[in-house]
């Protein structure tokens, strides 16, 4: 087990430390409350290693453009935060009120916060009260800004077709969501001011069928 969480990026050592805090929030910090969970942390940290509970921003913004609502996109920021601009169709929960919220454990939770510490804290949560398919944003609103709504051109001073395309795909989706593509600049460029004033309904009503549950992936 040490040699897996040594084995791993800092960034998911954080996010597994970050897991761990969140068991003493929600479950050591009430000595009061009866609840009681069983963890598998050998299964946490082998689904961190191999990125199976991460979602790419790339793809939420694929599946925004296309009108795919088979998930809930739950932002876990403090609301003035939401407010001022957040992922559409994302809605704003936060972490204290995740489990008295009207989620479903048969849904597909989407979750993400500025990075990943957070998202990580409310996956476990989440994951520990029996919540079949959750997942978190990769690296967040961070990403999000940065390849998504104000992506930075990486294009070479001759750019093959391949880098031609992939720059005009990238440019129509950042203009889909009020960005712009940036010059290369790299990590001179100051996102957050020039974000667009996007703002997503704070309640989203999804249209479901009746079927028969089955699992959910990714």
């Amino acid at each position: 087990m040490l040699k897996i969480y040594a084995a791993l990026p800092p960034r998911k050592r954080m996010g597994i430390l970050a897991i761990i805090l969140g068991i003493f929030a929600a479950f050591i910090g009430n000595p009061s409350d009866a609840t009681k969970t069983t963890v598998n942390i050998k299964e946490i940290a082998l689904m961190a290693e191999k990125d199976a509970n991460e979602i790419n921003v790339n793809d939420i913004a694929d599946w925004v453009i296309k009108g795919k609502m088979d998930y809930r996109l739950i932002d876990l920021r403090e609301e003035s935060e939401f407010n001022e601009y957040n992922i559409p169709t994302s809605e704003n929960i936060r972490v204290h009120s995740l489990l008295n919220s009207d989620l479903k454990r048969n849904e597909k939770i989407i979750l993400y916060s500025e990075d990943d510490l957070l998202a990580s804290q409310a996956w476990f949560i989440l994951k520990a009260t029996n919540y079949k398919s959750v997942y978190i944003v990769d690296d967040g609103m961070e990403a999000w800004k940065e390849d998504v709504v104000l992506p930075t051109c990486k294009c070479d001073t001759n750019p093959t077709n391949e880098q031609k395309e992939l720059h005009a795909k990238r440019e129509e989706v950042a203009k889909f969501f009020g960005g712009a593509m940036q010059a290369d600049g790299g990590n001179d460029i100051t996102v957050k001011k020039d974000l667009p004033k996007l703002k997503a309904p704070t309640k989203v009503t999804l249209k479901r069928t009746r079927t028969k549950k089955s699992r959910e992936g990714c």
